[in-house]
């Protein structure tokens, strides 16, 4: 048997001593990180994070002689393009602090859309060329305006789950759209013998908080809707109530001083619809007479408050 290559002893050795020292060891995904995109990440972990990118065979090595306890479920989801990172971060602040690195990233072609990527109508910086017979393509309707090339109908470029073209990605990375969203994903943790699965791990404080508002605002719609009384809805009930005690007087006829202002305004309405019904012919004549007297620009005289109130307190109480 071949003795294995020093290189590959040291990795061992070295990931080995830091999974057997940390108090959480993780599985993560790498896939489609570029190199670049890789090292801007290592850097934003330094101090809190190590990430180890090396051979999966080697990764299991390294946690079979780690001894730590539940070791074995790392070693099964070893597939993929991953990594160890070794922290000493609770799952979930890891978890979450992993979230906040991920990053949008152009697409190269052959990736699966996540989402509808779509392209909307506006001006581009491209002079008319050989990028019109490119956008038309892939199927954007565009022309010439001062110019440049527009894009005149808004479209849904790429929908979710499907594949997206070379042709295409190129569109969208000289549009500087970044349709892919990148970064380290946790498939699986170790924490003190304990572990954590991808579905687990997702479930963080602030993940925690907004189910925990969205089944507030669901219990309170439900409890204005069966007029079940709770603290939590005195206030909207109130409302509710106060609207339809005004609604209920006005129908009835019942005036008080909390509601005079609705009788009047309902009886200046009442009285203009009324009058505008009886009498047609007289409004249409006033309104010509209203439009021929601001041309002359002669002042309109103002018409009597109180007996506009009048006639409509007449119309509403008979």
């Amino acid at each position: 048997m071949r003795n294995p290559a020093p290189w590959k002893i040291e990795v061992v050795n070295e990931l080995s001593e830091k999974v057997s020292k940390s108090k959480v060891s993780a599985i993560v995904s790498i896939k489609g990180i570029s190199n670049n995109q890789l090292q801007k990440i290592r850097r934003d972990l330094r101090g809190e994070m190590d990430l180890k990118v090396t051979r999966g065979t080697l990764i299991g090595i390294a946690l079979e002689k780690s001894g730590v306890k539940g070791f074995k479920h790392l070693q099964d989801i070893l597939a993929g393009q991953v990594a160890v990172l070794t922290t000493n971060s609770p799952p979930s602040a890891t978890y979450e602090k992993l979230s906040r690195t991920k990053q949008k990233s152009a697409a190269k072609g052959g990736e699966v859309a996540e989402n509808d990527i779509i392209i909307e109508a506006k001006e581009t910086s491209f002079p008319p060329g050989p990028m019109v017979s490119e956008f038309q393509k892939v199927g954007l309707q565009t022309a010439i305006e001062k110019g440049k090339i527009v894009i005149k109908k808004e479209s849904v470029f790429v929908k979710k789950g499907e594949v997206i073209s070379k042709e295409k990605a190129g569109i969208l990375k000289k549009l500087e759209i970044f349709p892919l969203i990148v970064g380290i994903d946790m498939k699986g943790a170790l924490f003190e013998g304990i572990f954590f699965d991808e579905g687990a791990l997702s479930i963080t404080p602030s993940s925690v908080l907004q189910d925990v508002s969205k089944a507030l605002m669901s219990a309170k719609k439900i409890a204005l809707a069966t007029k079940f009384v709770v603290p939590e809805i005195i206030t909207e009930l109130l409302v509710e109530a106060r609207v339809n005690a005004e609604s209920l007087a006005i129908a009835a006829g019942v005036v008080d001083e909390k509601n005079i202002e609705l009788f009047i305004l309902k009886a200046i309405r009442d009285a203009a619809a009324l009058n505008s019904t009886v009498s047609p012919e007289e409004n249409s004549v006033e309104e010509k007479d209203h439009h021929k007297a601001k041309e002359d620009k002669t002042p309109e005289k103002k018409e009597n408050v109180d007996d506009q109130v009048s006639e409509g307190l007449g119309a509403l109480f008979g």
